[in-house]
């Protein structure tokens, strides 16, 4: 009998699925990427950041094929994001930058983290795989298209690696109990778009 009973019990557990091969909830992702840069309250304790560093162009159908060009911003809680691309932070501009592409809009929000479906609206976990070596979780949002917009996560660290087929996020480090990315890289044809974060900074930009 008790072996009937073993027999049994293992015959089910062949049958059960691997908790390791079940894809997590888009919120267990999520969580973890909130803890991953530092807590919900070190987030939550932040309403303003100003950045300032440099855009990288190397391109090979351009002329000149490497430029740099500084860039100013500021944004808030509230979703405000000013931005120029200038050194001089008297000329960031007073209102909100509208124009400025949505997934540069996010990870500027100085709770980047805590917002993600407000910028990337109905995500499902879509699969795991490998990229550069690290096994990542697949976020993919409804209505966007997901070589543009799914999003990466490392499953070792929580981070978000990447962000469609060809952006990824690099350098991150911490500022203040959280953590920001100092490197975002927009492949293109023929090379890449890079900014570069040199300063993360608490608090409203300076003027003049």
């Amino acid at each position: 009998m008790f072996r009937a009973i073993i027999a049994a019990a293992a015959l089910a557990l062949a049958g059960a699925p691997c908790p390791a091969d079940e894809l997590p909830t888009v919120q267990d992702v999520l969580a973890r990427f909130v803890e991953a840069v530092g807590g919900a309250q070190a987030l939550e304790a932040v309403s303003e950041r100003h950045y300032s560093g440099t855009i990288v162009q190397d391109l090979s159908w351009g002329e000149p094929q490497h430029s740099e060009t500084p860039f100013l911003a500021a944004a808030d809680a509230r979703s405000v994001v000013r931005y120029a691309e200038v050194a001089d932070w008297s000329a960031l501009p007073a209102d909100d930058s509208t124009d400025l592409r949505s997934k540069l809009r996010w990870i500027l929000h100085p709770r980047f983290a805590l917002v993600v479906e407000q910028y990337f609206p109905g995500l499902e976990t879509d699969r795991r795989e490998v990229r550069e070596g690290h096994r990542v979780v697949v976020l993919v949002p409804e209505g966007l298209k997901p070589e543009y917009f799914s999003l990466y996560f490392d499953e070792d660290s929580g981070l978000l690696t990447h962000i469609g087929y060809h952006n990824w996020l690099e350098d991150w480090r911490e500022v203040d109990g959280v953590m920001y990315p100092h490197r975002w890289v927009f492949g293109r044809k023929g090379g890449h778009t890079t900014y570069v974060w040199n300063t993360v900074e608490r608090g409203p930009a300076p003027r003049g």
